[in-house]
């Protein structure tokens, strides 16, 4: 068989103390696998060219990355990574789980996948083989028992955190490896822009069995009401609900 042409999808992290851009992990292991089926990958991104968090990728290894064009906020990165694939027809498209940035919904891979007409597989840690009109990939999931299946090919095929880490990135490499530039629009985000949006709120703490608001007094003997109330003072005080209008 002639040699598989492999994509993949690149986007930027940020990292969770500083706050500076770097690879994002999940990513950085597809682009892994992706070396691994094939010495020249091409690679695909929708941003701004200058983030320096690409050049990380090319350190790795890659001659080039295409940029499709700037992202904004609000921007839908689906259609115009469509319509580059068709253009390009791989056998396998590689990426993440999900962006380490940003809405980081995990959805990309499967509209892709629905758009192209491919098959989609998630949490794929190896790729043992490729034949002329299918692949043999390790699935895994963390505490499970991990499972070789065939995927018919074309595929999309999303690396599970459980996949090889990425290699060691060279400086050189990525001083030389070229930033390609594609002009484009991206198109607007209808469904995302109707979202309400707020800012995170801290994980409430688990609740243990027989725990109260004051953990000291019980919940019992009370009328529905009281006891109602109880219940709405414990879940106000754990940082669970908050009041409408917060």
């Amino acid at each position: 068989m002639r040699d598989p042409k492999v994509v993949v999808l690149l986007s930027v992290g940020m990292h969770p103390v500083s706050g500076r851009t770097r690879m994002a992990p999940g990513d950085a292991r597809a682009l892994e696998m992706a070396l691994r089926l094939s010495p020249h990958p091409i690679a695909l991104h929708v941003g701004d060219a200058s983030n320096t968090g690409l050049r990380d990728y090319l350190g790795m290894g890659l001659d080039a990355i295409e940029v499709l064009g700037i992202w904004t906020d609000g921007g839908d990165i689906v259609p115009t990574l469509c319509e580059r694939l068709a253009e390009l027809k791989p056998d396998l498209v590689l990426s993440g789980m999900a962006a380490d940035a940003g809405e980081a919904s995990g959805m990309v891979p499967y509209l892709l996948a629905h758009g192209l007409g491919f098959r989609h597989v998630s949490s794929i840690a190896s790729i043992e083989v490729i034949e002329p009109n299918e692949a043999i990939v390790i699935q895994a999931y963390r505490g499970a028992t991990r499972r070789r299946l065939a995927v018919q090919l074309p595929a999309v095929i999303s690396a599970s955190e459980l996949a090889p880490a990425p290699r060691a990135r060279a400086f050189a490499r990525s001083r030389r490896g070229t930033l390609q530039v594609t002009a484009g629009i991206v198109a607007k985000d209808h469904e995302a822009s109707t979202w309400a949006r707020a800012p995170a709120r801290r994980r409430p703490k688990k609740i243990s069995a027989g725990q109260t608001a004051s953990d000291s007094a019980l919940l019992v003997g009370l009328t529905p009401d009281e006891a109602a109330h109880r219940i709405l003072d414990f879940l106000r005080d754990k940082n669970i609900i908050q009041e409408s209008g917060k």
